[in-house]
């Protein structure tokens, strides 16, 4: 596309050259902000004349609600910079707040207060939120504001813990991450957490609870809390989970009706363990034919027989640790076959593994459990948007 000097007439063209250091002068010395605190003061105006008094200046025979009582001064944090003196109406009664004032006795915009959190769920430290906001805004906020208005969300993340849950759930996932931080309590943190499947194939992290370790007894509380809440697992096809012995005790209990499938990508590690690093492409090729196309559990009973002749004699723990778990390798056959390769790891949890740790481990301060939750709770619900705004098939590329 041609720009406007171009496609300009030669005699318009001098015109436009000596004009154009006088139009960009104006363009760019508008004074936003105090076009900006004109606005909001004539919004200020217009709301009180209409909402408190519910007459106009100097009327006498309407239905007069309120009186004027003149004018006090607010000065706000806004995204153009430090307004100062805003000249708010007062009535005689009280009780008048203008719309772009979310709260009373508010000194900053709600939207920067949002930024904010933003910023420091996205992994910006406290002391960058604050410098952020100085190129952009010219306004300064301090990393205890940042904490402060985090706190907030307390309530929030209490409520979602206990919120009632659907049982429509097609496929669960469940596995534990610890996290590292340097000041979390002096030591890692465990969190246990659940993903699911729904039956419109949408994804999203159930719930999670800091517990102490993956005993049988901690997964038990977490899994008896979320049946009580509503995940009775009721059209629950499958469950993957990486093969910890606490958590398959604890589901054998909680969900004895649900076929418990173990992670293929966890186990393909653990095969490889015992095996020299000149066989393992070997080893490993082996059994990939598994995860291409479409199989049965007869086929691919006869595919793994024949592996475990081939490396029986060179590596017997490696085949003793796929054939201690053979039958719970193979149950996710059973369903749906465009379902495959979805199913058969527990991959998709990993990635919110992933962003926890990212998040946690360079934050110089979380001084309690409480802290940590919140950051826990927002890093959540980031990852359940973008679930949300992603609809997709049910294939394993998009799955991810």
């Amino acid at each position: 596309m041609q720009t406007l000097p171009v496609m300009l007439p030669n005699h318009l063209l001098s015109i436009y050259k000596q004009m154009r250091p006088e139009v960009e002068e104006k363009v760019f010395s508008v004074d936003l902000k105090g076009w900006m605190k004109k606005m909001l003061e004539d919004v200020s105006l217009a709301e009180f004349e209409e909402l408190v008094i519910g007459t106009a200046r100097y009327d006498r025979k309407g239905a007069r609600q309120n009186y004027r009582n003149g004018f006090y001064q607010r000065s706000l944090d806004t995204v153009l910079g430090w307004i100062e003196d805003l000249k708010i109406p007062r009535p005689r009664k009280g009780g008048f707040k203008p719309s772009w004032l979310d709260k009373k006795h508010a000194r900053r915009q709600e939207s920067l207060n949002r930024l904010a959190t933003e910023c420091f769920i996205r992994g910006v430290s406290t002391r960058d939120v604050n410098r952020i906001f100085k190129t952009l805004c010219d306004i300064e906020i301090s990393s205890s504001t940042v904490s402060r208005l985090t706190s907030q969300w307390d309530k929030q993340v209490n409520q979602w813990h206990r919120r009632k849950l659907n049982d429509d759930y097609l496929y669960l996932m469940f596995d534990g991450v610890w996290i590292k931080n340097r000041t979390l309590l002096g030591k890692k943190k465990l969190v246990l957490v659940a993903y699911g499947i729904k039956n419109d194939f949408s994804r999203e992290i159930i719930d999670y609870v800091f517990a102490q370790s993956e005993s049988e007894e901690n997964w038990l509380k977490f899994l008896t809390c979320l049946a009580w809440r509503g995940l009775e697992g009721q059209n629950t096809h499958l469950i993957t989970t990486d093969g910890c012995k606490g958590l398959s005790r604890a589901l054998q209990i909680v969900y004895p009706g649900i076929s418990h499938q173990l992670c293929w990508a966890h186990k393909m590690r653990n095969i490889l363990k015992s095996v020299k690093e000149a066989d393992k492409k070997k080893v490993k090729e082996g059994l990939c034919p598994l995860f291409t196309g479409v199989w049965t559990q007869k086929q691919a009973g006869s595919l793994i027989h024949r592996w475990a002749r081939q490396w029986k004699h060179t590596y017997p723990k490696t085949v003793q640790c796929l054939e201690r778990d053979f039958d719970r390798l193979l149950l996710y056959l059973n369903c749906d076959p465009a379902h495959h390769q979805a199913i058969r790891t527990s991959n998709h949890i990993e990635r919110q593994f992933k962003e926890y740790r990212r998040r946690m481990k360079p934050m110089e301060i979380i001084p309690n459990q409480q802290s940590a939750d919140r950051i826990l709770y927002a890093l959540t619900q980031v990852r359940n948007q973008k679930l949300r705004e992603r609809p997709i098939a049910f294939t394993h590329n998009k799955l991810r």
